[in-house]
């Protein structure tokens, strides 16, 4: 009697349990699949070295977005909490055109857009 009544107590606070479970979807319903619609930089030319930069923002709409920011050579430095905003400046080495891609996603996909931002040498 002793084992019935342990499994019916188990059972009960194993549904109650079961009962407060996050029943939340994984993929979210507010989010949308990720669409750039803009990616600008304050400055298309920049001299090499950190003291002259370019500030390039992505604005893109999806909700619950992360940035991914590549380039072959030159730094990329975030400015902001989400990613969207960074700093780029290049060195001596990076003189020349130089593809920025931006990488947008959420849990319902990603897309990607790129900037061309030409590091001049000092005249």
């Amino acid at each position: 009697m002793k084992y019935i009544t342990l499994t019916i107590v188990a059972l009960l606070f194993s549904s109650i349990l079961w009962s407060c479970k996050d029943n939340t979807p994984v993929n979210n319903e507010n989010t949308t699949m990720p669409q750039v619609i803009s990616l600008t930089a304050d400055k298309p030319e920049i001299l090499f070295g950190g003291a002259d930069p370019t500030i390039i923002t992505c604005l893109a709409t999806g909700g619950e977005l992360q940035y991914k920011w590549d380039v072959d050579l030159g730094d990329i430095f975030p400015l902001n909490s989400d990613g969207s905003m960074v700093r780029f400046t290049g060195s001596p080495c990076c003189i020349g055109k130089k593809y920025i891609k931006c990488t947008v996603s959420n849990d319902k996909g990603s897309v990607k857009d790129t900037i061309i931002i030409t590091i001049k040498k000092v005249s």
